[in-house]
């Protein structure tokens, strides 16, 4: 993959999934940085953080199903930040085979796309293509 994002956040409550993740991400040069976090509450914050710095992701991959605060709670705390259009994009990648699940993602404006665990390189050049492309 030629072209690459700066920066991209997991949020995952697994380790396991979210080491796996970067090797995926890092194999394919999708992106420059890979942020990890497995506590929703850290991911905000961190998100909060690099909004004031100007260094925010452009892309975050985020579980539904995670202690404390879930993926729905996370998108509730993203949007009260206030992005209009130029936030990162929000994708939920999740092992989740709810289709209520994926209704509910698609109502809100703020998550970009519903996927399945695990990423593939395949399926980051199909984000790349539909999310981040240009032409």
């Amino acid at each position: 993959m030629v072209n690459k994002l700066q920066k991209v956040l997991l949020v995952d409550d697994d380790d396991i999934v979210n080491s796996i993740n970067k090797v995926i991400i890092k194999h394919a040069k999708f992106a420059d940085e890979i942020v990890a976090e497995t506590i929703a509450s850290n991911a905000i914050n961190y998100i909060k953080n690099q909004k004031e710095e100007g260094s925010l992701p452009e892309l975050i991959f985020l579980d539904i199903n995670m202690p404390e605060m879930d993926g729905w709670d996370f998108v509730d705390e993203y949007v009260k930040l206030g992005f209009e259009e130029n936030g990162p994009r929000i994708i939920m990648l999740t092992s989740s085979i709810n289709p209520r699940d994926e209704n509910r993602a698609s109502l809100i404006d703020e998550i970009t796309d519903f996927m399945s665990k695990p990423l593939s390189p395949e399926i980051l050049e199909r984000i790349y293509a539909e999310h981040f492309s240009t032409n």
